[in-house]
């Protein structure tokens, strides 16, 4: 499992988010990163809309 894996298991977004860019600098076709990214986008603004619920 890759870094950028592990740490999104753990809930370390911003983490998870740095190793998947960086590895996408690496291999820029990566079609498992760019996936990867998107559920960390979709996460995310879940958890904002989550937050900002609970805030009203």
């Amino acid at each position: 499992m890759n870094m950028g894996g592990i740490q999104h298991i753990k809930g370390n977004y911003v983490s998870a988010r740095a190793y998947y860019e960086r590895a996408l600098q690496l291999v820029p076709d990566s079609k498992l990163l760019k996936e990867n990214l998107a559920k960390l986008d979709r996460l995310e603004k879940r958890l904002q809309e989550v937050q900002e619920k609970d805030q009203k």
